[in-house]
């Protein structure tokens, strides 16, 4: 009876915390969060407005969103390095997996030039987007299968390292073995004649 007694008498606020959050409070924290940003918003465009020739450390801490020329990603970037990918493949802007592999092209192929790299690339990510429901989607699960074939192959050559390290130290015990029953030639005549020279049959 006490046992339930003191089930009772807990406090609401120790029951009530343990309950999930109620919808209304979900919705309150969610119109917090919009806005606590469209603040930020604001007082970063009051303060761009008030001053009319901002610094160029200002203007580089501008940030666009961008889509790749080839696979269609977006990313926020700076407007520098926008400019920097822009002027490295042909006024076209790639994300940094598309020029990876637009450099890797290039390496396999260089009297090609970045044109032709660019221009195979964007046919390729082309073929690959037409062919699937929802390219970002099996995107996502390319790079999932290319994450999960490296850590295999590392984890192959650990154990195959791990492997050969034992049976090194296993080949390194038997040589040891064998060396100290070929230098004592008086234990292995004892051992065949038995401890008092007989012969053993």
């Amino acid at each position: 009876m006490a046992t339930i007694q003191s089930k009772s008498t807990a406090p609401q606020s120790v029951t009530a915390s343990r309950l999930p959050p109620k919808k209304e409070e979900q919705e309150l924290r969610r119109a917090y969060s919009e806005m606590a940003s469209n603040m930020e918003k604001l007082v970063v465009a009051s303060s761009s407005s008030s001053n009319p020739c901002p610094d160029d450390g200002a203007h580089v801490s501008e940030v666009e969103t961008v889509r790749c020329a080839c696979c269609a990603v977006a990313e926020e970037c700076t407007a520098a390095y926008v400019g920097g990918v822009r002027a490295a493949f042909c006024g076209d802007w790639l994300c940094g997996l598309c020029g990876e592999a637009v450099k890797e092209r290039m390496e396999r192929d260089p009297s090609g030039g970045v044109e032709a790299a660019l221009v195979s690339h964007e046919a390729e990510c082309r073929d690959f987007n037409v062919t699937r429901l929802n390219p970002t989607l099996s995107l996502a699960g390319s790079m999932r299968g290319i994450a999960r074939k490296s850590f295999d192959r590392r984890k192959t050559t650990t154990s195959t390292s791990c492997q050969d390290r034992h049976l090194r130290t296993a080949a390194s015990r038997a040589v040891a073995l064998a060396r100290s029953v070929s230098c004592d030639p008086r234990f292995l005549a004892d051992v065949i004649n038995g401890p008092s020279g007989e012969q053993s049959r």
